[in-house]
């Protein structure tokens, strides 16, 4: 049930005589009006609600977009103690109020209290069910949540200071490779075998697989119709893949994101997690991708320019670079 209660008085007395706050995941939907503004509200709703969250440092957050749906939505997740979600739904319709010049008035639910990793004997719960599925049980989705939330800081850089998709699909790319060559280079990737017994073909024969798998009755000939429409474009896009990957900041954010991959899988691996790397690596990835605003299909597209991208390719097009610059 909804509520809008803010519960008072609880921070004035001891901490010592009453147990601590339950901490629970709520999930905040955001629904705007016309289908084109989900950067809006990612820029004028959840960088200011996340930026609350850092201000009261309590509880996590991540967010995702319903791209696939019929009415697309900015979904917030957020873990905290009740009365600190209270107060971000609250702010949150602030947000929807100042912004309604340019977003157009914005529906906002919430669905709260979801009691995750589920009691003993209690069923998961069905808003998290399929992620459940997805990152392999309650260990495994704990450390998917936690690279969400480097991806979901990087999203949030990425939408602010690329306005257009264009450009953006350009970063997309850069860490779609980022997160397969970490899968299978990582300081650590040794540590784990599965991490290097899968060739890089195949793992981009299964993200394609993967991100086209609504392609209708004939999805090898769709695929392969793609495949031939773009590569007589992966050479002019790889340099402009590289003059972003030039970009001081786009570089700072790409090592953040492949050392985020790399300690996931680590981890991952040292906890047993029933998933694969490669299922692991590319779920996060295409998440990752889902925050910057890009729909499967569209990933699939992104992940052919990934594919055939390289750490050789990347020196490459630096030292032409730099000797134009010299």
């Amino acid at each position: 049930m909804q509520s809008n209660t803010v519960h008072r008085g609880a921070a004035a007395r001891p901490v010592q005589q009453r147990s601590s706050p339950t901490t629970l995941w709520s999930v905040l939907t955001m629904e705007p009006e016309r289908k084109d503004l989900g950067d809006g509200i990612v820029r004028h709703m959840v960088a200011p609600l996340s930026s609350q969250m850092r201000l009261v440092e309590a509880g996590r957050f991540r967010f995702s977009r319903s791209l696939e749906s019929a009415h697309p939505a900015v979904l917030l997740h957020v873990r905290a103690t009740d009365d600190v979600a209270q107060r971000l739904w609250k702010f949150a319709h602030v947000l929807a109020a100042e912004s309604v010049a340019s977003l157009g008035t914005v529906k906002i639910s919430k669905s709260q209290g979801i009691v995750y990793p589920p009691r003993p004997g209690e069923p998961v719960p069905e808003l998290v069910e399929a992620t459940f599925a997805r990152f392999g049980g309650p260990k495994g989705l704990e450390l998917a949540a936690e690279v969400s939330e480097v991806s979901s800081d990087l999203a949030l850089w990425a939408v602010d200071r690329f306005p257009g998709l264009t450009t953006r699909s350009m970063l997309a790319a850069l860490l779609l490779f980022d997160a397969g060559h970490a899968m299978m280079h990582g300081p650590r990737s040794a540590v784990w075998p599965d991490r290097r017994t899968t060739s890089w073909d195949y793992y981009w024969n299964a993200h394609l697989h993967a991100c086209t798998g609504s392609f209708g009755s004939q999805p090898e000939r769709a695929r392969r119709a793609m495949m031939d429409r773009i590569t007589p474009r992966i050479m002019p896009t790889h340099r402009v893949m590289a003059a972003l990957a030039s970009e001081p900041a786009v570089d700072i954010w790409r090592k953040r994101w492949a050392r985020a991959i790399d300690e996931y899988l680590y981890r991952a691996d040292k906890h047993r997690v029933s998933r694969s790397a490669q299922q692991l690596a590319m779920g996060a990835s295409q998440l990752a991708l889902n925050r910057l605003g890009f729909s499967f299909r569209e990933q699939a597209v992104l992940g052919l320019y990934a594919r055939a991208w390289s750490k050789d390719i990347e020196a490459l097009y630096s030292g032409v670079e730099s000797s134009h610059t010299r």
